[in-house]
């Protein structure tokens, strides 16, 4: 625990912690790039898979700054030559679907907007009604919350909340994807599968997480997996991005596999001790309400496991 006389600590903890979540964010981008099962070379499905695939590259490293995303840095990440890459962003630009900057870089265009706001109308409902918990859950705890949903063997953050205090947690932000056990809510939803589906999850990761996680035991995750089937919410200490620690609950929905999770995330020193189980709870609570609110709708979202 750093020293209490030292009013400094916590903002040098806050810059830390924003370091460490910039890396895990270039660890997002590389997943965009690689997390959709392989196409046979040669076929229509395989193109239009790269041309989305870089769609939502430009979208999230654009989201992060002002210049756009740039032809060299899309061409890395994707893995793709320079000239490839360069094709498909103006067949992209061509569709209203991109623009480039006077700067050079790339930015969703005019197109991906109105989508998105097409999209709006028919939105998951999971999304719409953990809105007000979110908001209520971040004015409680003071510190950021996340509703994580999964997408086949990997999770993506679907919404964020910043609480009013002093911390800020910069280790995921909306539309960053990761493989199943990676972060506090992916594990949640882990608790609620099989230990059977739980092998099968860390199976189809096994190339990326040696090669993006090196430093992440997949024995270690399952331990955590197992604790959390007991206690019945997951607790993060720092695992993934040191200084980042959270806690998370699954979101059980009558009618619907494991797919989604709330969680809470701070510097340690909130999320040790006495103030767990008060973060627990609240989490439990909105959970539940989540959940009832959701009880009486038969349309929901197709089973993630199988997109």
């Amino acid at each position: 625990m750093h020293d209490a006389a030292d009013p400094n600590e916590d903002l040098r903890e806050e810059y830390r912690i924003k370091m460490r979540g910039r890396l895990l964010r270039r660890s997002a981008s590389f997943n965009v790039a690689h997390a959709v099962d392989s196409l046979e070379p040669g076929t229509g499905a395989q193109s239009i898979q790269r041309a989305l695939t870089l769609l939502n590259l430009v979208g999230l490293i654009a989201g992060e700054r002002r210049e756009g995303a740039s032809l060299s840095e899309l061409a890395s990440i994707s893995g793709r030559p320079k000239a490839s890459v360069h094709r498909m962003l103006q067949a992209l630009i061509a569709m209203g679907y991109v623009e480039r900057l006077e700067e050079g870089g790339y930015r969703l265009g005019v197109q991906s907007q109105i989508l998105g706001q097409l999209a709006q109308k028919s939105v998951d409902p999971l999304v719409t009604e953990s809105e007000s918990s979110l908001l209520r859950l971040a004015e409680l705890s003071q510190d950021t919350v996340f509703l994580t949903l999964r997408t086949g063997s990997y999770s993506i953050c679907a919404r964020r909340e910043e609480g009013f205090g002093e911390i800020f947690n910069n280790a995921l932000s909306v539309g960053d994807r990761h493989p199943l056990g990676i972060g506090a809510g992916s594990l949640a939803i882990l608790s609620e599968l099989s230990p059977a589906e739980v092998d099968a999850q860390f199976e189809a990761n096994a190339e990326i997480l040696a090669e993006r996680y090196p430093k992440v035991s997949v024995p270690h995750l399952r331990d955590i997996i197992d604790q959390a089937r007991i206690d019945g919410f997951v607790h993060n200490p720092g695992l993934f991005a040191k200084g980042s620690w959270a806690v998370a609950v699954p979101l059980r929905i009558r009618g619907s596999r494991p797919r989604a999770a709330l969680s809470i995330a701070s510097i340690a020193d909130r999320v040790t001790g006495s103030r767990v189980e008060r973060l627990v709870a609240l989490l439990r609570r909105e959970a539940k309400a989540i959940a009832e609110a959701l009880s009486s709708q038969t349309d929901l979202t197709p089973d993630s496991g199988d997109l």
